[in-house]
Formats: C-alpha cells, structure tokens, sequence
C-alpha cells in the first residue's frame, strides 16, 4: 500500500457495518469462529482463515466498500489496487490505540456477560 493512504479511526457506523457482514455468514461457520476465538490459545492463522473463507465470499461486496471507505477510497479504485493493500489496512487497525480499548472493553463485558448467572423468575 502506499506510503500516503492513511486508514482512518473506526466510527460506531464501522461497527454496524461489520455486524451486518458477519451476519452473512452460516450458523456453522459463526460457531467455528467463536470456538476459534474462545479457545485457550487462539491461532491467529486459524481465525484468519475462517474469516477469509467467510467474510471475504458471503459478503464481498460489503467489505470491498468498507475497506474502500477506510482509506477514502471509491470501491473501484479500492479493487485496483495490489492485493496486500488489505492486509495492510488490516495491520493499520490494528495498530490503532482505540480498536485496542474497543476489543478490550468487548472482551470485558463478554466475560462479565459469561459470569453472571441468569435471572430467573
């Protein structure tokens, strides 16, 4: 990617917009990734590639305009450019301080969520 684009902070609508393109994808899949996600020792090239065989199929689309919109780009030009420039906007979120403390809180409130003992009437 070039040295000059920029990928911009993560707004509440990226948020939105991420939900919807994981709700695309298959109940199975949605499991496999949670148990992925949840296992003691999560293997970051196992949760890459379920959601690379996911995400990027069922909604293509949708995360071409996304990750065209990270870096003000049309989805046009977005798809004209090299293949590594997705993972380096990947790696420039990650990067970020506040998707850091965003994933951090999510993870938090999870396990609060997880502790507490269901209400019951």
């Amino acid at each position: 990617m070039e040295n000059d684009i920029e990928v911009r902070a993560l707004l509440v609508e990226d948020v939105f917009a991420i939900a919807r393109m994981l709700g695309k994808i298959t109940k199975g899949v949605r499991q496999e990734l949670a148990s992925t996600l949840t296992a003691k020792k999560p293997n970051p090239t196992e949760i890459g590639m379920v959601l690379f065989q996911s995400v990027f199929t069922v909604a293509e689309e949708d995360l071409k305009a996304w990750l065209a919109t990270l870096i003000g780009k049309e989805k046009a030009e977005f798809e004209a450019m090299p293949a590594t420039t997705i993972l380096d906007i990947v790696e420039k979120l990650v990067e970020q301080e506040d998707i850091k403390t965003f994933f951090a809180k999510a993870s938090s409130l999870v396990n609060k969520l997880a502790a507490a003992k269901p209400i019951t009437g």
